[in-house]
């Protein structure tokens, strides 16, 4: 597997090449709701931290995010520079039943991580297009350094290599 600027390259569904390369470019403005309740703007977050930002489509691709987070929670996760967020984007026709899906993925989630859960209701194709989340089964997750700027990009579930690869470029971030 090549690791060429944060990019896995290679056809296995855990590696990705999309068509649009943010590696290298800032990462774009989600502004939504925390399940806290708080309103949120990601990069701003997270600027100063190195982050991981998640980004699913569908419930079922929350075992994808888990096999991302957990190793980079066990690795830094008591390090006050690192920080992970997970950006569940749901269509915009979903919005009027917004209250009954946060309030049940506040029940399955810890309510120490409700901050760091920003859920976006919307019109999701424009951030499709800039970070390259072609397929909406996948979950996408994107390291980003102090400046909020991508440097590394994967999806799907974690493989032991992709896994090592994001942790080491964690720990040059840092």
């Amino acid at each position: 597997m090549a690791y060429i600027r944060g990019d896995f390259i290679k056809t296995e569904q855990n590696s990705l090449k999309t068509g649009k390369d943010i590696v290298g470019q800032l990462f774009p403005e989600i502004t939504s709701k925390s399940l806290a309740g708080r309103i949120m703007t990601l990069p701003e977050a997270v600027k100063g931290k190195v982050a991981l930002v998640c980004i699913a489509f569908v419930r079922s691709s929350q075992n994808m995010i888990d096999s991302w987070t957990q190793p980079f929670e066990q690795e830094f996760g008591k390090d006050s520079m690192f920080a992970i967020y997970e950006v569940p984007m749901i269509n915009a026709s979903w919005k009027v039943l917004s209250w009954m899906i946060d309030a049940g993925m506040r029940g399955g989630i810890p309510v120490e991580k409700h901050d760091n859960v920003v859920t976006f209701y919307g019109d999701y194709s424009g951030y499709q297009e800039v970070l390259g989340m072609e397929n909406t089964n996948l979950a996408y997750v994107y390291l980003l350094d102090r400046k909020s700027i991508v440097r590394w990009k994967g999806r799907g579930y974690a493989n032991p290599e992709a896994e090592k690869e994001l942790l080491k470029a964690a720990m040059t971030l840092k």
